[in-house]
């Protein structure tokens, strides 16, 4: 499934960020790390000042293992503002706190144009990703 190429790839303090050229845009969040309002701010104008304004991203979140996420950067994750250049969101889930803070986000989520997964499989959330329309 691993089908693709790596056209740009951003480190940030807490993640790596890869553009893939299937269209999917891979964030890779380190091990032991808590994501800060200020880390997903960077990450949200690394995307942003990318976007065409046409095509949405596809995006495939990679928790590292023990990573927690500020309540602040869950607030700002789940503004609609600031998810109206994403297609899709596929979340791998590593743990049951993954999966606890994953389901809620999710549920906020719905009420938005943005879909969300979770999966245990790099591969299918791939797959999934692959067949949203960006």
């Amino acid at each position: 499934m691993s089908d693709f190429k790596i056209i740009e790839s951003v480190r940030q303090r807490i993640a790596t960020i890869d553009f893939w050229d299937n269209g999917i845009t891979n964030m890779r969040i380190d091990d032991n790390v808590e994501v800060s309002l200020k880390d997903s701010e960077e990450q949200y104008e690394i995307l942003r000042s990318r976007y065409n304004g046409k095509t949405k991203y596809r995006i495939l979140v990679e928790p590292g293992r023990y990573t927690s996420v500020s309540g602040e950067a869950r607030e700002f994750s789940t503004d609609p503002e600031r998810n109206a250049m994403t297609a899709a969101s596929a979340v791998l889930v590593r743990s049951l706190a993954h999966r606890i803070v994953i389901n809620f986000l999710i549920n906020f989520i719905q009420k938005q144009n943005m879909k969300m997964r979770m999966f245990d499989s790099k591969d299918k959330a791939i797959e999934w990703l692959l067949s949203v329309k960006p």
